[in-house]
């Protein structure tokens, strides 16, 4: 039986998520000839092809096959060894979070902190992605989840893809004006989902009208549940109370994007940081095991 290295499949996850040798090289700190290298010894390892030819990082249907397996495998390893590893149990936390992720992810995890004997002391801002990583570049956080939407941003903790879906009031909720524009409920400019929706409705020609902007989730998710229009999210932070659109015709395909955990460079703060972002990546990696994903 053949063993496959963990480092092999990072990297091809590097290189498939990043759809670029080099991007992937510069993320992890590697040549670009080295990265290269790796991918060739794990393509004799399985003994398929992984790329499709002349197509640079675009996996095969092997490779999407090995990717599945890959981020599954990998999951459990960073999971065993982020429960093995020492946590350092206090300390004050600077952390930055978008608002739909501090709603979905903190009720959960404080919880936990507290049965485990954890005494973080924290000082959370939620605020839009780009602001939160130019924040954590300048010194204000200790630790930040982002979302970016063409790879991850340098220095990444842990990285996800996220899928982007529709949402509406019902399954079957699309709110229009008379002119059949969309009527369009969301974050304010500079937001990831809001910038995925318009790209996506702008690429297929479809008419919108921007009819509520807030910064809150609990905002967006009034707006929605009364019928006043839809929007976009990350499938993993959709309220209980709203639906996804699965199988509505006529609304535009997403693009994926990639949330991230970021550290500070801060060598001083570094451990209680550290032993916090392994926590949040606990509560990921749980809420990736979840069976209620689908809403109804």
């Amino acid at each position: 039986m053949r063993n496959i290295p963990t480092d092999l499949l990072r990297t091809f996850l590097a290189v498939i998520d990043l759809r670029s040798h080099t991007r992937a090289a510069e993320q992890l700190g590697r040549t670009q000839p080295a990265i290269s290298l790796q991918m060739k010894k794990l393509q004799e390892l399985l003994d398929v092809p992984l790329f499709a030819k002349d197509a640079g990082a675009q996996p095969t249907e092997a490779g999407e096959l090995v990717a599945s397996y890959a981020r599954q495998m990998l999951t459990l390893n960073d999971e065993m060894v982020l429960r093995l590893s020492r946590r350092d149990h206090h300390g004050k936390i600077r952390l930055g979070i978008p608002n739909d992720y501090a709603d979905h992810f903190l009720p959960k995890l404080m919880p936990q902190l507290a049965r485990h004997g954890h005494d973080f002391r924290f000082e959370v801002v939620c605020d839009l992605s780009h602001a939160l990583l130019q924040g954590l570049r300048n010194g204000l956080y200790d630790m930040v989840v982002a979302m970016t939407p063409d790879g991850p941003a340098e220095g990444a903790f842990m990285t996800w893809k996220e899928p982007l879906v529709w949402i509406g009031e019902t399954k079957t909720s699309v709110v229009t004006d008379a002119s059949s524009n969309l009527r369009v409920v969301c974050f304010p400019e500079g937001c990831l989902y809001r910038r995925a929706m318009l790209t996506a409705l702008q690429r297929d020609g479809r008419g919108y009208e921007l009819v509520y902007t807030s910064p809150s989730l609990s905002g967006l998710e009034a707006a929605i549940g009364s019928g006043y229009g839809n929007t976009v999210l990350a499938r993993r932070i959709v309220p209980a109370k709203l639906a996804t659109l699965e199988d509505v015709s006529g609304l535009p395909r997403l693009a994926d994007v990639v949330v991230g955990i970021y550290l500070s460079s801060d060598r001083k703060r570094s451990l209680v940081a550290e032993s916090f972002a392994a926590h949040f990546a606990d509560a990921f990696v749980a809420s990736n095991r979840e069976d209620d994903w689908p809403r109804s």
